[in-house]
C-alpha cells in the first residue's frame, strides 16, 4: 500500500512538472523471427540514484509551510540558547562561539524551508560523519566555516578586550582612543591589556580555502580558537552546557566534557554541491509514511513564534546589568526585567514544554555572570573624557571645590567615569559588594535618571559654599585635564609617524597606519601638525581658564 502511494505521487510530481517516459519501439516480428535487441549501455559507475529525487522534491514542496514553522522554531530557540547580545558572554564574544552555529541553522532554515535537505533543517549541529564527507547541510557547512576563519581569541574575552575596552588614555577621549585601539588591533599591531599580541584579527581568515575543500580538522595545532577564553558560566562551570539541540563545549577530541568549541576534533569538508546527494534518499515519516508531514498544527505554530518572541527578548533586549543602553547597574522595575517578559510570553501558552524549562531555569542559561557583567559596565560605561585614575582623582577634586554635586553631576551625565569602574579594573574586591556582587560605585555611575537630583543638591550646596577659595587653581587643573595638553602630544607623535609620548602608546604605534598619516601631514609642510596641535591646545586651555575665572564665580553668585 506505501509503496503504490508512492508511486501515484512520484507519477503525480512528474506530470506537474511536464516530465514524460518514452518506451523504447520494439517492431512487431513472428515468433520465429530472432527479436530486436535493444542497444546496451554499460556503465560502471553510477553517479545519481534518481529515483527517489522527484518524489522527494514533491514532498518538499508540499511541506513548506510545515518546515517554515520549524525553521522559525530552530531560529528561536537559538537566540535563546545564546543569551544576550548586549552584554559578553561565553556564548557572546567576538569570533565564532558556541552560540554562533545555531543562529546559521535557525536563518537558513527560515529562507529555505522548501528545502531542507540543503539547509540541513533536519540535522543535527554537529554531525562528524556528513561534516567529513561534504553532505552537511548548507547552515552546518556555512557555521564549521566561520569557525574556521573567524575563531575566537584569549586577547579579547567576555571581560576586556584591550586595546579596544579598555581604552588606552591617548588623546583623552574615550570615542577616539577606542577607534584608535581598534584600527591598531585590526592591523596585527597591538597587544591587549595583558601585553600579549592582539590575536582575534591577526587569526582571522588565516585558513587557506583549498585545506577546507579537501577536509579541515579542526584540532588545538591547527585552530588558535578551539579553547573557549570565558567557559565560566557560574553553575554551569567549566564549559557551556548544551541545551535546545545546540551543543555546548567539550574536550579536546570532541568528546567529554571541557572548554573546547563544540566543533573541537571535527572535520569539515566544504562541499556546497555535496548536500544535493541527500535528495536521493528516499524519504520516510509523516502521513502514513509518504513523507508528508502536512501542515502544522495550530499548537505547534504558537509555539513557534512564542519561542521566536521569547528568543528575540532574550537577545536584543538592551535593559539588562551589564548593557551600555542601560544605566549604572540597570535599576528597572521588576515587571520590566527580561525573566518577568519571558513568563509573561510563556502565559500564552503554558504547555510549551521547552520555554517552560528555560524560564524555569533561567538563571543558570547561558547569560553573562557577575563578573562579566562588573566588567561590561566598568569597560562600556566609561564616561566621554578618558582618564587615568590619578588625572580623575584630579578631576574630581577640583570639581568638588567648586562644588561638592560636580563630581556626582559629571559622573551620572557620563562627562567622566565613576572612579569604582576604574578600580574595579585593578581590584575588583574592593569595590565589589560582598552580598550582590555588584560594583559598589561611588557616584553611582552613568544614569541620566540622577541628573535632576544633581542639579538640586548642586544649587542646594551654592547657598552654603557659593565660593572656592581655591576657584583659580581648580579652573586651571580642569582647563588642563579637559584640554589633554600632554595626551594631544600622544596623538601628534602618532600622525607624525614618531612614536607616542607615553609607553603604553609606543608599545601599540602602527607603522602602516601612522605612515598613511604622517604622508598626509608631510605634503602641508613638516612642522603643520606639531604646530596646529601645539596652537589649539595653548588656545584651549589659556581661554577656557580666563572665560571660567571671570564668568563662573559671577554666575554662581548672581544664582542666590
Amino acid at each position: 500500500m506505501q509503496a503504490a502511494s508512492r508511486h501515484v505521487l512520484a507519477a503525480a510530481a512528474l506530470a506537474a512538472t511536464g516530465a514524460f517516459v518514452a518506451a523504447p519501439f520494439v517492431p512487431q516480428v513472428s515468433q520465429s523471427a530472432k527479436p530486436a535487441q535493444p542497444p546496451v549501455r554499460s556503465m560502471d559507475v553510477r553517479l545519481v540514484d534518481a529515483s527517489d529525487i522527484p518524489i522527494n522534491i514533491f514532498d518538499d514542496i508540499l511541506n513548506t509551510p510545515y518546515n517554515e514553522v520549524q525553521g522559525l522554531d530552530v531560529l528561536g530557540n537559538s537566540l535563546l540558547f545564546s543569551g544576550d547580545w548586549w552584554v559578553p558572554s561565553a556564548t557572546n564574544i567576538w569570533g565564532t562561539d558556541p552560540g554562533d552555529l545555531g543562529h546559521y541553522m535557525g536563518i537558513l532554515d527560515t529562507l529555505l524551508p522548501f528545502a531542507p535537505q540543503l539547509s540541513g533543517l533536519d540535522q543535527p549541529e554537529i554531525d562528524p560523519t556528513l561534516d567529513a564527507d561534504g553532505t552537511a547541510g548548507w547552515a552546518q557547512q556555512i557555521g564549521l566555516l566561520a569557525a574556521a576563519e573567524l575563531p575566537v581569541s584569549s586577547s579579547c574575552d567576555a571581560q576586556s578586550c584591550g586595546p579596544m575596552t579598555p581604552p588606552e588614555v591617548i588623546t583623552g577621549s574615550t570615542g577616539w582612543d577606542r577607534d584608535i585601539g581598534f584600527f591598531e588591533a585590526l592591523q596585527g599591531n597591538a597587544t591587549d591589556s595583558n601585553g600579549n599580541d592582539f590575536g582575534l584579527f591577526s587569526n582571522w581568515f588565516q585558513v587557506p580555502f583549498s585545506d577546507l575543500t579537501n577536509g579541515f580538522t579542526f584540532t588545538p595545532a591547527d585552530d588558535p580558537g578551539l579553547v573557549d577564553p570565558s567557559p565560566d558560566l557560574g553553575a554551569n562551570a567549566p564549559g557551556v552546557t548544551g541545551s535546545l539541540g545546540f551543543d555546548g563545549t567539550t574536550g579536546v577530541d570532541g568528546t567529554g566534557t571541557g572548554d573546547y568549541m563544540p566543533w573541537a576534533g571535527d572535520t569539515l569538508t566544504f562541499n556546497l554541491l555535496g548536500p544535493f546527494e541527500n535528495f536521493e534518499d528516499p524519504v520516510s515519516g509523516g502521513i502514513d509514511n509518504t513523507g508528508i508531514d502536512g501542515l502544522p498544527t495550530a499548537t505547534q505554530v504558537l509555539d513557534a513564534f512564542q519561542n521566536l518572541t521569547a528568543g528575540s527578548i532574550v537577545a536584543f533586549d538592551p535593559y539588562v546589568e551589564g548593557s551600555p543602553a542601560c544605566p549604572a547597574t540597570c535599576d528597572i522595575p521588576t515587571s520590566e526585567t527580561q525573566l518577568a517578559l519571558l513568563q509573561d510570553v510563556l502565559a500564552w501558552d503554558p504547555t510549551n514544554t521547552s520555554l517552560a524549562n528555560y524560564v524555569g531555569d533561567f538563571a543558570e542559561q547561558n547569560n553573562a555572570t557577575q563578573p562579566e557583567i562588573n566588567d561590561a559596565i566598568a569597560l562600556l560605561q566609561t564616561g566621554e573624557y578618558n582618564f587615568s585614575p590619578t588625572e580623575l582623582a584630579q578631576v574630581d577634586q577640583a570639581l568638588a571645590n567648586i562644588n561638592p554635586e560636580l563630581p556626582a553631576l559629571y559622573t551620572n551625565s557620563g562627562i567622566i567615569t565613576d572612579p569604582a569602574y576604574l578600580e574595579y579594573l585593578s581590584d575588583p574586591s574592593a569595590v565589589t559588594d560582598p552580598t550582590t556582587g555588584q560594583i559598589d560605585s561611588v557616584y553611582g555611575g552613568y544614569d541620566p535618571n540622577l541628573e535632576f537630583g544633581d542639579f538640586v543638591t548642586m544649587l542646594q550646596d551654592a547657598g552654603t559654599n557659593p565660593v572656592d577659595p581655591t576657584l583659580s587653581t581648580d579652573l586651571q587643573t580642569l582647563a588642563t585635564d579637559f584640554t589633554f595638553p600632554g595626551n594631544m602630544a600622544n596623538l601628534e607623535s602618532i600622525l607624525s609617524g614618531g612614536g607616542a609620548v607615553a609607553p603604553t602608546v609606543a608599545a601599540e604605534a602602527t607603522p602602516g597606519f601612522s605612515t598613511d598619516l604622517s604622508n598626509l601631514l608631510a605634503s602641508f609642510g613638516t612642522t603643520t601638525g606639531s604646530d596646529l596641535l601645539s596652537q589649539l591646545s595653548t588656545e584651549l586651555s589659556s581661554a577656557l581658564a580666563a572665560d571660567l575665572g571671570t564668568s563662573l564665580p559671577s554666575l554662581l553668585a548672581s544664582s542666590f
